[in-house]
């Protein structure tokens, strides 16, 4: 049952708490009426207030629910408690007379004890990291050690000097009280102090508390025996195993409830501040008393002040280094250093406010050109690592007037300030050709072409439109499909305007089915028969008729709706595909930007399973830049093949083809690109990749096999498949159908 462990806790908990008060009122009877009982049933009662505190001790050790570092923690806090039921069996067997030697041992395993429970406590470490915040802590442990030091003096240690001899053994006693004292209070201050992760922090604030009580305690119970029939231990060592009992309740309750031990970081500590309220408590009872230690009661108050006053200069100068850091995160990119889009805004706004006639200045905005290119493949890491770069090599070649700016993602941005028209062009081909410059970026040489859009300012203007139009001007320039800049010109608006309208009217074609899968035979070599089709996609436009991709597929991958559509094709291909005759089998074109989709092969099993299509008579198609990709990408590959789908490398030889790439990407088929298929020059690279393909295991295809010399030509190289012209061209569902149905009829 879940609340098991929280019952378990509190049950025992209560059996310390009702044990705890009995000796506490036998001790107290004891000192107004005498012994009640014989001595040693005083220490039974102590091991009976310590032994369900040591059974909530083992109880946490042993949680599954507590991360392995608390479980060891509290088994050394169980070893600790447990010699302690130690140490009151042997003054039991003292008290009863069985032999001297037991009390000294008693008081060695005593000390043995507390030094198992305090090096847990030790070893926490302090939440401060940073040196400035490391000096802090070490003030507040100065201020709470003098005072703590002060405090142990006055009301205990100095005790033994009342008469004035000074003795070794009474100099030796002072110190052994004075160390236990500020041992404990160092502990319950490392405590506080403490960055734990794992842990209750209330938990650790009592077992802190039992430190502090059973250091003092029996520093003072040692040096001051406590009549009648024992002494302060009796007290002591139940308030202190009640502590730790309580330390260790909730320890076991949060980890129940899933409570986490971090909290949210304060710029401050009170400890210092009540370490001097105690000592000015101090210095009020000495005024009012007039006791003997008055000088070093005053010293120490000045010194506490001293320290305080320090810690307080250093909290106003973390203070300070905090607000400076929010307010520069507010107006900075955090990974590139550059301004943010907030930032850049108030400069634009500012120089529309202030710019004159003869002040010009412009807005540029700034797209990477296919950096979507280096996430899918190269990883995000190395993206990230990318732009890094191209911030530096845009701020180095701008004047320091010059505000450069990241927007989000791969869009960047500058404000030139004073500068327009030509003085502009020339400072953007420098930046075009340092980004061109190829740079080592984590260990591979990457260069970055960019498109640049500018929009020229002048008073008045509204700062949104600025750059908005530079935005639109960006646009033109990257639809140019080379780079460089444009200049915003009124006319843009119209080509802008119909670039949004189009993603739009995309956007409905897929939810409303506008969209239709034509089918192009892949076939054998040298027969010529159908083996399977590649799913090829038509937008049925109301207006504009039957358009190829190439009307709307750059336009889905600009806008992300290459991933609904990539989504559509393939459940439509895998539905009629699971019509067709015999065991054809269908290739569905994959982007990059679907891969890198978390679950990508779930969509890919869910539309197998809807449309009854066996795994293995789908192939994915991929190009050979997804295929170099890592993160996602890869583990979606491999996802893939667990279906038992087959993976194509599609447009063979176009991209980044090597024999690493063949050894480590998991495909079945490659499908050399057209452009290598021979058309009465060399064939050297169609028999290369043949060859190559013969090596590894996998299957060929040629595609763009246009006449009959061509595939004569493939068949004499070694080519398993072919697709093209020569054989059929893309045709709709039911055509495709009909001639599978007509083959089929003819091979019975």
């Amino acid at each position: 049952m879940p609340d098991r462990p929280p019952l378990f806790a509190d049950r025992a908990f209560q059996a310390v708490t009702a044990l705890l008060i009995v000796n506490v009122a036998a001790f107290l009877v004891q000192e107004g009426t005498g012994p009640l009982w014989p001595a040693p049933v005083n220490w039974l009662l102590v091991i009976a207030v310590i032994v369900p505190a040591l059974v909530l001790c083992r109880r946490v050790q042993t949680d599954p629910g507590s991360a392995p570092v608390v479980r060891r923690y509290w088994r050394t806090v169980e070893v600790g408690i447990s010699l302690f039921v130690g140490v009151t069996g042997l003054r039991v067997l003292a008290e009863a007379g069985v032999a001297g030697w037991l009390l000294p041992a008693s008081v060695v395993l005593h000390i043995l004890g507390g030094v198992v429970l305090t090096w847990p406590l030790i070893g926490l470490p302090f939440s401060a990291r940073d040196r400035t915040r490391m000096v802090g802590v070490w003030l507040d442990l100065g201020t709470l050690s003098a005072a703590a030091g002060l405090l142990v003096w006055h009301f205990a240690a100095s005790a033994l000097f009342a008469d004035g001899r000074v003795t070794v053994p009474r100099v030796l006693a002072a110190a052994t009280i004075m160390g236990a004292g500020l041992n404990g209070v160092y502990l319950a201050a490392k405590v506080v102090l403490a960055g734990v992760d794992s842990f209750a922090r209330r938990g650790l604030y009592w077992i802190g508390a039992s430190a502090l009580i059973g250091g003092l305690g029996s520093a003072i119970s040692f040096l001051h025996p406590h009549q009648p029939d024992g002494n302060l231990l009796l007290l002591v060592l139940p308030f202190a195993a009640f502590a730790a009992a309580t330390g260790a309740r909730t320890q076991v309750v949060d980890t129940a409830a899933g409570a986490r031990s971090r909290r949210a970081p304060r710029g401050y500590s009170l400890m210092p501040y009540l370490a001097v309220a105690a000592v000015d408590a101090l210095v009020l009872l000495h005024n009012v008393r007039g006791t003997g230690d008055g000088l070093l009661i005053d010293g120490v108050a000045v010194t506490l002040t001293a320290l305080v006053v320090v810690r307080q200069l250093i909290a106003f100068r973390q203070n300070d280094a905090l607000l400076a850091r929010i307010g520069y995160e507010a107006s900075h990119d955090m990974l590139t250093g550059l301004a943010n889009r907030a930032l850049f805004g108030e400069r634009v706004t500012a120089a529309v406010t202030r710019s004159g006639p003869d002040e010009p200045f412009s807005v540029v905005l700034i797209d990477l050109d296919d950096f979507k290119t280096v996430n899918d493949t190269l990883g995000h890491a190395t993206g990230d690592a990318l732009l890094v770069h191209v911030a530096e090599r845009m701020r180095a070649n701008v004047r320091p007037v010059d505000t450069v700016a990241r927007l989000g993602g791969d869009e960047f941005a500058i404000l030139f300030e004073g500068a327009a028209g030509k003085d502009v062009e020339r400072m953007l081909v420098r930046i075009a050709a340092a980004l061109l410059e190829p740079a080592l970026v984590d260990g591979r040489p990457l260069t970055a072409r960019a498109s640049f859009g500018v929009a020229d300012g002048h008073r008045g203007d509204d700062a949104g439109d600025l750059l908005r139009r530079a935005d639109i001007a960006m646009y033109e320039a990257k639809g140019r499909g080379e780079g460089g800049y444009e200049r915003y010109r009124p006319e843009m608006e119209t080509r802008g305007a119909e670039r949004s309208r189009q993603a739009a009217a995309l956007r409905t074609a897929i939810t409303e089915d506008q969209l239709a899968v034509y089918f192009q035979p892949v076939v054998t070599l040298p027969d010529g028969r159908i083996t399977g089709a590649e799913a090829l996609v038509r937008w049925q436009h109301p207006v504009e008729g039957l358009l190829g991709p190439g009307a709307f597929i750059d336009t889905a991958e600009e806008t992300g709706l290459i991933v609904p559509l990539g989504v559509w094709v393939l459940r439509a291909a895998t539905r009629e595909a699971a019509t067709w005759p015999g065991e054809p089998t269908v290739s569905v074109n994959v982007s990059a930007r679907q891969l890198r989709e978390d679950g990508f092969p779930a969509v890919v099993a869910a539309a197998l399973r809807d449309s009854g299509l066996p795994a293995h008579r789908l192939t994915v198609e991929i190009t050979e830049s997804v295929a170099v990709g890592g993160g996602a990408t890869t583990e979606n590959l491999q996802g893939l093949r667990d279906l038992g789908v087959r993976l194509s490398l599609d447009d063979f030889g176009t991209g980044a083809s090597t024999l690493s790439l063949l050894a480590s990407c998991p495909v079945d088929q490659i499908k050399l690109d057209r452009s290598f298929v021979p058309d009465g020059g060399s064939d050297a690279i169609a028999d290369a990749v043949a060859q190559m393909a013969r090596a590894f295991g996998l299957q060929t295809v040629a595609e763009g096999v246009e006449t009959a010399e061509q595939a004569a030509l493939m068949t004499r190289l070694g080519y398993e498949r072919a697709q093209g012209f020569h054989f059929a061209r893309p045709m709709s569902a039911a055509d495709l159908r009909g001639r599978l149905g007509a083959a089929t009829a003819l091979s019975s």
